[in-house]
């Protein structure tokens, strides 16, 4: 489970963007901005994804992944 950055179209992905520097710095080195494609493109022979919203107070970190890989 990873939360993820949001859909490119919506306010919450714009400040996503905005403040991910900052929030890189305050939590340790995570990313507000991080996107799905890097599972999808490493070939796996099985890879089970579900795209979620957490029910989370802060909306910046709501949009979720969730799911196994297998090489």
């Amino acid at each position: 489970m990873e939360h993820v950055a949001d859909k490119p179209s919506t306010w919450n992905y714009f400040w996503q963007q905005v403040l991910d520097p900052v929030w890189y710095l305050l939590f340790d080195g995570c990313n507000l901005t991080r996107e799905l494609e890097g599972p999808e493109k490493a070939r796996f022979s099985k890879l089970k994804l579900q795209h979620l919203q957490a029910p989370l107070s802060w909306e910046l970190v709501r949009p979720h992944i969730y799911g196994y890989a297998v090489k």
